[in-house]
């Protein structure tokens, strides 16, 4: 089962997969299941680590309990349940979640719809208010559904831009002839804006019935006061009879599929998929585990031949995707056209090795350790916590179910892995799709696939051979070598995270170097002077943990994140990769290579390129003009030597920032610092800031065409540094513009449907940053869409915020901190970055203090002072982009 959830329709049903092991404690007791009179279910699970709470009502109806020509409506439902009720107006909903510092929202899948608030706890009754008032009273005003379908189809189109969507929705329609799992979760365009106000009134009377629906609350609340505000909420929601029907039954596939679309992309993706059965199957575990094994992380099976060794690929991985009806089975990877034979190949054989051999013991306890640590981590968020109880009430009714799964995993031998892998892993019964750049057209077809596959069945089997920061819970201390060290204790989940940050990235390159900071920090987990890169990826993977390098505008250094009781093993393979990288020679030609591909990629995720542009054009002479991955040119310029004299310079202990957040005793963390970090005494050299970026003058325009069915439109203008004044009530006026119940949302998307996505953005340096509004729109909508945004920017900085507005946006965004900093990692990150950047390790209480203080004067004055409406950059990227 997939092992983290993936949001919005296509693939947002990977969430009900997320099979996860039970504790070894209970966190605040065990949930609490109830059933109210009307059949509501109810399931509290109380959890006070975090002043957070998560609400989530799980709906037991999907994409595929609609009919042919009901095709999306689930969908609809999604975008429109929070759309205004009896008792509140459009937009009020959004709003007034966002206005408690919460953040509101749905996805849909093939099995259900589900719509989740989470808040700090002190406003759970209001936000239990909402999301009871929408379930169960929405008002589908047919003028907002017709804005809706609009933006529906906007989203449609925008799904078909996208490779990796595209070939998600290949492989189902194709693998599925009869049962509705065949049609896309979203719908197709000309079903979708068809709907009218009574298709959807008649869905919901159907539908939306107390008995078919779950309630999840899971964090800082009362279990007794919960289940009383539930009571009351759903008071006189009536129940109704059941409407599900039985599904079609899916026949068996019985001979090979193969599917090929064309794209305006870069690089080809590549989806083989089996049959496997529903997640009920008691073969579930194993095949699981089975996809851990093949292509479960870097020491993975698959990862080691098709990526490190052999070099056809770019990435590949491997999925289970068991759901309700029987599933799928995924094996995806991202490669050059010219090596796609090979790839097909080399794929077939490893599974056939492991139908063969089975596994071997370490693989298969491994496979096992990371599918129980699932839990673990899941439970560091109350949104985790209540999407897993929601997932397995649902779909098992048995809110306990974890506990049986895991005992599964744990009984699974390497005879029960050979067994699932020869019945379900059949070559001559999958389907294999791909998405290719149009110039491969000649090259990847249905036919070159399924030759590449009976290639492999004639020629294969013959080839095997065995082969919260308070000072009461952190310490900070400065080591005799210059380390500052700070740890924070928090036993509320057995995990800890640690973060190692250093001035460097972005900030201290040019145009000559530009990347080598990403690359340095990139090679430090491909090998030390201990470990070569497969046994470095071997020791992390067998603790169920991460070790990553980062590179960032301002800072560098690497993070790890481990379960607690392997803290000594995890803080030593944490500082060998710090202290000791060896970056070999192969490996810094492997990931030139890599790092080639996921330059051309970037312009196939085109939200993000059309930031690449915006800020090219934004910081003409600062560094922050350029990609972090850097170029082509500049990356493959980079020779071992450099690499080596670049960590030399930037990771010297006098600038190292130290952070190891979660289930740890401070003491013992502190003497296992140093302990491992003694030898690292070397002088720091000097590292000069670049000059600042000069004052933008005009408005600079920079286009790209691009052929897809949206244009993609960022407006930037320089923003403030961090730690600055400005930057905070540059926060708050970012806030009221952006999010669901902000200006730009209402009057760009809800009432003139100009745009399906829309984002406003303040991001801070340690130089001045950049203030955006990112929207994606129609061609021939592009010009009205830019003229309504730079209205709404001159409005906000002729016009004072209400008080209202400056409520919702504070209490947003502080919320949304408190939100954030559940997790370890999280922690660990935050309280190095606040240190590196002269704010305190401390600094989360100041921040509250700085958000809250803002006022309606702030917010005019930075608007006036950094919305310069005659001096911004403009860049677009679509199919009518011209300069």
């Amino acid at each position: 089962m997939p092992r983290q959830r993936i949001s919005r329709f296509i693939v947002l049903f990977l969430i009900l997969t997320f099979n996860l092991a039970p504790p070894t404690y209970a966190k605040e007791g065990e949930p609490q299941k109830t059933k109210l009179a009307n059949g509501l279910t109810v399931i509290i699970q109380e959890d006070h680590s975090a002043p957070v709470a998560a609400i989530q009502v799980w709906v037991n109806v999907g994409s595929a309990d609609e009919g042919e020509k009901e095709a999306g409506i689930s969908h609809v439902f999604e975008h429109m349940l929070f759309k205004g009720t009896e008792r509140r107006k459009i937009g009020e909903i959004a709003g007034e979640i966002e206005s408690l510092g919460g953040d509101i929202n749905a996805y849909t899948s093939f099995d259900h719809t589900v719509y989740h608030v989470t808040v700090p706890s002190r406003h759970f009754a209001t936000a239990l208010d909402v999301m009871a008032d929408a379930v169960q009273r929405s008002s589908f005003d047919k003028d907002e559904l017709a804005k809706e379908l609009e933006v529906i189809i906007e989203e449609i189109r925008m799904n078909e831009d996208d490779p990796g969507r595209s070939l998600y929705r290949m492989v189902f329609g194709a693998a599925y002839s009869t049962h509705p799992y065949r049609r896309p979760v979203i719908g197709y365009r000309e079903v979708v804006s068809g709907f009218k106000r009574p298709d959807m009134l008649a869905f919901f009377k159907r539908w939306y019935i107390p008995n078919n629906m779950t309630l999840v609350i899971a964090g800082d609340v009362s279990a007794d006061a919960a289940i009383k505000a539930a009571r009351g909420a759903f008071a006189g929601f009536k129940p109704a009879k059941d409407p599900h029907q039985k599904r079609p039954k899916e026949p068996e596939q019985k001979k090979l599929n193969a599917v090929v679309v064309e794209k305006n992309i870069k690089q080809p993706q590549l989806a083989l998929a089996f049959h496997i059965p529903s997640l009920k199957d008691p073969d579930v575990a194993a095949i699981d585990a089975a996809a851990a094994i093949l292509g479960g992380g870097e020491s993975s099976r698959l990862y080691k031949k098709l990526k490190m060794e052999d070099s056809i690929v770019y990435g590949i991985s491997a999925y289970a995707m068991s759901i309700k009806d029987p599933g799928l089975f995924f094996i995806t990877s991202i490669l050059d056209a010219k090596n796609t034979d090979r790839a097909v190949y080399a794929a077939l054989s490893e599974i056939e090795r492991l139908a063969t051999e089975g596994p071997a013991y370490d693989e298969l306890e491994k496979a096992k350790l990371n599918l129980e640590s699932e839990f673990v981590y899941a439970r560091e968020t109350m949104d985790g916590s209540a999407s897993k109880l929601g997932h397995f009430e649902s779909n098992f009714g048995d809110v306990e179910y974890e506990g049986k799964y895991v005992e599964g995993v744990r009984r699974v031998s390497a005879g029960d892995i050979k067994a699932v892998v020869s019945k379900y892993l059949v070559s001559s019964a999958m389907t294999i799709a791909a998405v290719v750049p149009e110039s491969e057209r000649e090259n990847v077809t249905k036919d070159t696939l399924a030759k590449a596959v009976k290639g492999y069945e004639e020629r294969a089997r013959a080839e095997f051979t065995l082969s919260n920061i308070t000072p009461s819970n952190v310490t900070k201390t400065r080591l005799e070598n210059g380390i500052t060290v700070i740890v924070k204790e928090t036993h509320a989940n057995p995990t800890f995270a640690v973060y190692a940050a250093f001035p460097g990235g972005l900030r201290f390159e040019n145009s000559k170097n530009n990347g080598i900071g990403n690359f340095t920090a990139a090679m430090l987990s491909k090998g030390t002077k201990k470990r070569n890169r497969l046994e470095l990826a071997r020791d992390v993977e067998d603790l169920a943990g991460g070790v990553d390098g980062f590179s960032g505008w301002n800072s560098t250094g690497a993070s790890g994140k481990f379960l607690s009781r392997f803290f000594d093993r995890g803080m030593e393979i944490f500082a060998d990769v710090l202290l000791n990288p060896s970056f070999p020679d192969d490996e810094v030609v492997k990931l030139k290579s890599d790092v080639a591909s996921a330059i051309a990629r970037q312009a196939d995720y085109l939200p993000g390129y059309t930031f690449k542009l915006m800020y090219k054009e934004l910081f003409k002479t600062h560094p922050y003009g350029m990609p972090v991955l850097g170029t082509v040119e500049t990356v493959n310029s980079l020779k071992r030597e450099d690499i080596l004299r670049h960590y030399e310079r930037f990771f010297a202990p006098q600038r190292m920032v130290l952070t190891i957040a979660g289930d740890v005793n401070k003491d013992y963390a502190i003497k296992k610092v140093r302990e491992l970090f003694k030898d690292f005494n070397k002088a720091a050299e000097d590292i000069s800031a670049p000059p600042a970026e000069p004052e933008h003058k005009g408005i600079r325009t920079t286009a790209e065409k691009a052929v897809k069915e949206q244009t993609h439109i960022a407006i930037g203008f320089h923003g403030a540094a961090i730690g600055d004044d400005d930057s905070y009530p540059l926060k708050v006026m970012t806030e009221i513009l952006a999010g669901q119940g902000g200006r730009l949302f209402i009057n760009l998307r809800d009432k003139k449907s100009l745009a399906y996505s829309l984002h406003a953005v303040s991001k801070e340096g340690k130089d001045r940053g950049v203030f955006a509004v990112y929207l994606a729109v129609a061609p021939e909508k592009k010009d009205m869409a830019v003229a309504a945004v730079l209205n709404e920017l001159r409005e906000i900085s002729s016009a004072k915020a209400t008080e209202a507005e400056i409520t919702r946006a504070k209490n947003s965004i502080i919320g949304g901190y408190e939100i954030a900093l559940q997790e370890v990692s999280s922690k660990a990150s935050n309280m190095a970055n606040n240190e590196l950047y002269g704010l305190g390790y401390a600094f989360d209480e100041k921040f509250h203090e700085k958000i809250s203080a803002v006022t309606a004067d702030d917010i005019s004055r930075v608007a006036s002072k950094y919305l310069t409406l005659d001096a911004y950059t403009l860049a677009v990227v679509g199919p009518d982009a011209k300069k």
